[in-house]
């Protein structure tokens, strides 16, 4: 008889959120996602401790941040990770080479770190190795790497103090991925600053900006994304226009030519929704169709493929209602908040229980209302290393035969998982001060040794 699994997470009360949030985002090989109740799960590789789940151990599933309040929003760095709290607060977590988590000391954090000196947060988003952040006056605030003039703030200083960007004001969306960043304001006007080696910043030249300048040639902007060197921009009346590099097609031009200026795609029907992945590029139509383009050898395209598109191509995937994109991976959510997840998975940053790429959508083994269903053929699919971590975590896991013995047939062939986060991080918190001791000895023992 068929077997079903059912995976219970323990929920708070559902909670609203004013205006648009950010719910999932990829980073170069890990994945952040925000639930309805306003929690953070990450999953994927974690060498710098992007996960936040006080480890630097990669996770094949979902694990939760703790030691967060109630978060309204999130995005990713390359290898750091953000969110903003209910009170306009930024946390932040992971790689610190170049002060982009301005944390307090120049560091590491496999936890998260409320960021000092900046507050009323609507909107964050993490660069290569900054952070934009979008202040409720519609100021703009960065920090981090700035080589490339990507603070917008006049020079080409690294600060891990936020500073604010010259120009940028009465701005209502961010979005940065590279080194460089594209500002939309209350007008539907377009600011970019930062790098512009391949024209990104859509100027017409290829000159590096430090503050933010604004785009000629294009208006009625509702929202900007942007990937590892490309750009794109949703009109008003749902048409797409993009414009930077195009080695893979992700211009979705029909050509690898770079461009300048922005271009509009064809082909493609009313748009409501847009994201950037480092290099391809994705659109979710009013009826809730997903498109695709650009770069496809690691599986991101989901159209079954490994070949690039240089024209938008229809995913077999609908009712959906958000998405989102990583390096090598992209993400989706349909209006009965289940999470698709397909691409590259090197280190499970699919969140899948495995390692294995995939070319199409992939149900994840979380949903936003925090609770999902995964039926046997799903199940599967879970190596051991996904098994033995959701027990390392607390998992109870009652026997099929024995939870079904004396009950109705209703119930029969079912298994109920229940998670406990306080045993979580408190055995979280155990397996880094045993990890700290075996590094103590072993440094002892050199000393020993030595003498």
């Amino acid at each position: 008889m068929k077997k079903t699994l059912f995976i219970l997470i323990t929920i708070i009360p559902l909670i609203s959120h004013l205006g648009y949030s950010q719910k999932i985002d990829g980073g170069n090989q890990h994945t952040v996602m925000l639930t309805n109740n306003g929690e953070v799960w990450t999953m994927g590789k974690n060498e710098y401790g992007e996960l936040g789940d006080s480890t630097f151990i990669r996770k094949i599933y979902p694990v939760k941040v703790n030691g967060l309040p109630t978060i309204k929003s999130i995005s990713r760095g390359y290898k750091h990770t953000l969110a903003i709290d209910i009170e306009g607060k930024v946390w932040s977590w992971g790689w610190n080479n170049y002060g982009q988590l301005s944390a307090e000391l120049p560091s590491n954090y496999n936890y998260p770190q409320k960021v000092k000196g900046i507050e009323d947060v609507i909107a964050v988003e993490g660069g290569h190795w900054h952070t934009i952040a979008l202040k409720s006056n519609g100021d703009v605030w960065s920090w981090g790497h700035n080589f490339y003039g990507e603070l917008g703030n006049g020079n080409r200083e690294h600060s891990e103090i936020p500073q604010k960007v010259i120009n940028a004001k009465h701005i209502k969306e961010i979005a940065s991925v590279g080194y460089y960043t594209l500002a939309l304001d209350e007008q539907g006007d377009i600011w970019a600053w930062g790098d512009n080696n391949y024209g990104q910043l859509g100027d017409g030249t290829r000159k590096l900006s430090k503050e933010a300048k604004k785009l000629k040639g294009i208006s009625d902007i509702v929202s900007v994304a942007t990937g590892w060197h490309h750009s794109m921009a949703l009109s008003k009346d749902g048409r797409v226009w993009m414009w930077g590099d195009n080695p893979y097609g992700q211009l979705g031009l029909g050509d690898y030519e770079d461009r300048l200026l922005p271009t509009l795609v064809e082909g493609l029907p009313k748009i409501k929704r847009i994201a950037c992945g480092s290099w391809h590029s994705m659109a979710l139509d009013e009826n809730g169709n997903v498109w695709t383009w650009g770069r496809n050898e690691n599986g991101m395209l989901g159209n079954g493929k490994l070949s690039n598109s240089t024209t938008p191509v229809q995913i077999e995937l609908g009712n959906i209602q958000d998405i989102g994109a990583g390096c090598f991976q992209s993400i989706a959510i349909d209006k009965e908040d289940r999470i698709f997840v397909w691409g590259e998975n090197w280190n499970g940053q699919l969140g899948i229980g495995n390692y294995d790429r995939k070319l199409e959508p992939t149900q994840s083994i979380l949903s936003f209302s925090g609770e999902l269903m995964l039926d046997s053929s799903a199940t599967t699919e879970l190596i051991d290393e996904a098994k033995a971590g959701l027990q390392l975590v607390n998992v109870d896991v009652v026997n099929v035969e024995e939870s079904n013995e004396g009950h109705n047939n209703e119930n029969k062939g079912t298994v109920r998982i229940f998670i406990s986060h306080n045993k979580k991080f408190l055995l979280s918190f155990a397996l880094n001060i045993i990890l700290l001791l075996v590094l103590y000895r072993r440094k002892f023992k050199t000393r020993a040794e030595t003498a």
